[in-house]
C-alpha cells in the first residue's frame, strides 16, 4: 500500500517539461539538426536552448502562438535555464558533448561529440515531429547557431508582443 501511494506521488510530481530525458533528447536534436557537430560548429550560448526547447516538442504552429502563450513559455525559460546548466555538465562528463568557455557573453558553447552518441538515436522516424518543428525555427525565427540571444529573443517574443526583459 505505501509503496503505491510512493508511485502515485512521484507520476503526479512529474512535469515532462522538466524532465531530464524530455530536456536531453531535444536537446540533443536540436544540436544535431543546427550541425552542431563539433568546437567549429558549436552552439554559440546554451542559454538559447531554454527558449526553443517548448517549441521543438509542440505539435502547435509556432505562428499560431497566443502573446500569452508565448510570456508563459518566455517565464519558463528564465527557470530551465538553470536546468539545463546542469543537463550540460551531466551530458559533457558522459561524454556526449563538448563544451567550451564562451568569455564575450560569460556563458557556454556547446557541441555534439556524435561518435558517443548510438547511431540510430537520430533516427527521422522516432523524432519526426522534433525535427520537422525545428525547420519551422530556422524558417520562421530563423534560428541558427551563431545567432546571438538578444536577437533570437527578439525574434521569438518582444516582435510578438511579450513584455521581456534584459538576458
Amino acid at each position: 500500500m505505501n509503496k503505491n501511494r510512493k508511485s502515485a506521488k512521484k507520476r503526479m510530481m512529474f512535469i515532462q517539461r522538466e524532465d531530464y530525458n524530455f530536456l536531453t533528447y531535444n536537446f540533443l536534436i536540436l544540436l544535431n539538426e543546427l550541425n552542431c557537430v563539433n568546437e567549429d560548429k558549436r552552439f554559440n550560448d546554451f542559454r538559447k536552448i531554454a527558449y526553443l526547447i517548448e517549441f521543438i516538442s509542440n505539435d502547435i504552429d509556432i505562428e499560431k502562438y497566443t502573446e500569452i502563450e508565448l510570456s508563459n513559455i518566455y517565464l519558463r525559460a528564465q527557470l530551465k535555464k538553470k536546468l539545463l546548466s546542469h543537463l550540460i555538465i551531466t551530458l559533457k562528463n558522459k561524454q556526449y558533448l563538448g563544451i567550451s568557455l564562451n568569455t564575450t557573453h560569460r556563458t557556454l558553447d556547446v557541441w555534439i561529440n556524435k561518435e558517443k552518441i548510438p547511431d540510430d538515436f537520430f533516427n527521422s522516424k522516432y523524432f519526426f515531429q522534433e525535427i520537422s518543428n525545428i525547420q519551422k525555427l530556422k524558417k520562421f525565427v530563423r534560428v541558427s547557431s551563431k545567432q546571438k540571444l538578444k536577437t533570437m529573443i527578439d525574434n521569438l517574443y518582444t516582435n510578438r508582443g511579450v513584455l521581456t526583459w534584459e538576458v
